[in-house]
């Protein structure tokens, strides 16, 4: 760390000739002699939480707190959403230094994040008061964004700490808006890069810095890079773009020790209060958000692996070799989780908080994503059918859980005000629930969970205007596989079907408003396969389903376009390029470049020839593209794209 001659301190590594290498090893040293065990730091820490939980009323009452000419009354309605919220997702935001400050004008409060946690907290908020049109959500907040916009522009000469915590709010509430990508996108890149600027990626106490950093700072600068670090894979994976911040670049442990939220009593006041019989959680808060912290690690390798330009240069048993290396890490994720977080929507009595049900989502998501590409796969079903039937099998067991997850969440929350993230777990979700729904009999829990799916899109839209462009996605997908519904999209299916369902009501409270799934042979086949298909990823020949599901090969199969006996000629579809993150069979000659995942038809050099060949000695060509990416000669068009179906490339497909 280097400061300047006016205070401004700023990060250069060894390659900079800022970089003094004695200074920093002196520095280094003295703060190893004098750090403090962390048993000590974490009741210090926590001592001064509770001391400024106190403060808080008695300076709201004081007048102190600045609101920035907000009716007290409103601002403090707008944090209290806020620190019921958003708060306990990516613990961007510190409460006890930011509440103090606001009362001092000290250095972990700002006006610029102030006016972004209003703007994030007023779409949640009941008051018309926050909306331009009273009638139009969208329109909550516009005031503060316009505020934000305005302090912004004066605080890009310098990197603050509380700068990069309004940015990375911004980035969550512009995005789920659905047309603020493009903001959303340049607000979080510039986040990530004042974090370089202050070596937040560089833990404080090794960073050789002549500045002095307390419990408190070492606390924040943590807490705030690891949220940055989550917003950044979190949007890379919304809209299918590179990520930012590498795990090989940090040296930041994922280690918070001011646990005073942890076991704090969580009330629902900022979602839903339809249910009353809600009785509360601790609200895990700090064990949450360092296992969401670990998934993210996972969720950067699965991106870096499965979903960049160059992985159509491995050869097929390099893909299957990097499929079981992550599966093994997702497995190890989930043994890992702390047995309070643990949670199972079927038998659980007592729904933790909804940033748990998130943590959980993203899980089942993130094994979506992994293997979904493998089932997809022409070349590999017809030379290795073990592989896309395992994976598929995990797919399917993944959807069933998002499914009984969202009926959970909404049994206890409602998915009106959900977060973003469980939209986007229906939409992976659904698009597995389709293909399974389109060879089973309409009173299949398949379709049940479809409908689950749509009655969350259209609860959802409201609040996160992103989720129309995922259910106009999945009903084309409907469509074009010929599933018939009940009254799809409509008020017969998802809220209303599910509340004739009565007796099929949650041990929590009254019944769900989403669709209820039912139970047979579906649910058993997937108890069953469970069990076999998720330890170790063993890939076995002879592996089959149960005659559960006697049609796996045609549900397979419909994975790739063109091969369903329902599917239109491919060549008539309206996107006009390849499916997005599916890998598609071709002949060499109708090879395209370009590929998320894939081979290229061109004839490897010979140092690489048994690389690029498939496992049965044949060339290989698996193409499937980002949607930006260009398709020379595309015979295919894509549906349900998980990476990146928010791209702005497929905007006026959906105006």
């Amino acid at each position: 760390m280097v400061v300047s001659a006016n205070g401004v301190s700023s990060y250069h590594g060894r390659t900079s000739t800022l970089f003094e290498e004695a200074i920093q090893e002196r520095a280094s040293g003295a703060e190893l002699n004098h750090r403090m065990p962390d048993e000590w730091t974490e009741k210090g820490l926590v001592a001064e939480a509770a001391k400024q939980s106190q403060l808080e009323e008695f300076n709201y009452r004081a007048g102190t707190l600045d609101f920035d000419g907000v009716d007290p009354e409103l601002g403090m309605h707008l944090l209290s959403l806020h620190w019921n919220r958003q708060h306990h997702s990516f613990c961007i935001t510190y409460r006890p230094a930011f509440m103090r400050d606001m009362a001092c004008a000290g250095p972990y409060f700002s006006k610029i994040l102030l006016n972004a946690i209003y703007f994030g907290a007023s779409k949640f908020s009941p008051r018309r008061e926050v909306r331009r049109d009273h009638d139009d959500v969208r329109t909550a907040g516009w005031q503060f964004r316009e505020r934000v916009r305005n302090l912004l522009g004066g605080a890009l000469d310098r990197s603050e700490i509380t700068t990069i915590q309004a940015l990375l709010v911004m980035t969550n509430s512009l995005f789920a808006l659905g047309d603020e990508r493009s903001a959303a996108w340049l607000y979080a890149g510039l986040a990530f890069r004042m974090i370089i600027d202050l070596g937040m990626h560089v833990d404080a106490p090794d960073l050789g810095s002549p500045r002095k950093f307390s419990d408190e700072d070492v606390e924040i600068r943590r807490r705030v890079f690891w949220g940055a670090f989550v917003v950044d894979k979190i949007q890379s994976l919304y809209q299918g773009r590179p990520a930012t911040l590498r795990e090989s670049d940090t040296a930041v442990p994922i280690k918070f020790l001011d646990t005073y939220e942890e076991l704090q009593n969580w009330q629902p006041f900022a979602y839903s209060m339809e249910n009353k019989k809600y009785s509360g959680s601790p609200a895990y808060s700090v064990t949450t958000f360092t296992s969401l912290c670990h998934l993210s690690v996972v969720m950067s390798d699965i991106l870096s692996c499965i979903y960049t330009e160059r992985t159509f240069d491995q050869s097929a048993v390099e893909l299957c070799a990097t499929l079981e290396n992550l599966n093994s890490k997702l497995v190890a994720w989930k043994k890992a989780l702390p047995k309070h977080l643990d949670f199972d929507p079927i038998k659980s009595t007592q729904i933790p908080p909804p940033h748990v049900l998130s943590l959980h989502a993203m899980y089942h998501v993130l094994t979506i994503l992994l293997h979904r590409p493998f089932v997809a796969d022409g070349h590999l079903y017809n030379t290795s059918r073990s592989i896309p039937v395992n994976s598929f099998i995990i797919c399917a067991s993944a959807a069933d859980s998002i499914a009984a997850l969202l009926r959970a969440y909404d049994r206890a929350f409602s998915v009106r005000h959900a977060p973003y993230l469980i939209s986007y777990a229906t939409y992976v979700a659904a698009t597995i629930h389709v293909r399974i729904a389109a060879k089973r009999s309409t009173d299949s829990e398949a379709r049940e969970n479809l409908e689950t799916c749509l009655g969350v899109f259209r609860d959802n839209s409201k609040t996160n205007w992103a989720v129309r462009r995922a259910n106009a996605i999945v009903e084309s997908l409907i469509k074009r596989l010929g599933v018939n519904l009940t009254d799809p999209g409509g008020e017969s299916s998802g809220v209303s079907r599910s509340q004739r369902r009565s007796s099929l009501a949650g041990p929590d409270g009254p019944r769900s408003q989403v669709a209820i799934g039912g139970s047979g042979s579906h649910s058993e086949t997937v108890q069953h396969l469970r069990q076999h298909g998720h330890q170790g990823l063993t890939f076995s020949e002879d592996a089959s389903p149960s005659t559960g599901w006697s049609d796996i090969d045609g549900i397979i199969q419909s994975f790739v376009r063109g091969q369903d006996s329902n599917v239109e000629d491919a060549t008539t579809g309206r996107m006009g390029v390849v499916e997005d993150q599916q890998m598609q069979y071709r002949a060499p000659a109708a090879a395209t470049t370009g590929g998320v995942i894939g081979f290229s038809g061109a004839e490897p050099s010979s140092s690489s020839a048994d690389a690029r060949h498939g496992m049965d000695g044949h060339p290989t060509t698996w193409v499937g593209l980002f949607p930006d990416g260009a398709v020379s000669g595309a015979a295919t068009s894509f549906d349900d794209l998980l990476f990146g179906f928010n791209g702005s490339a497929l905007d006026s497909s959906f105006v």
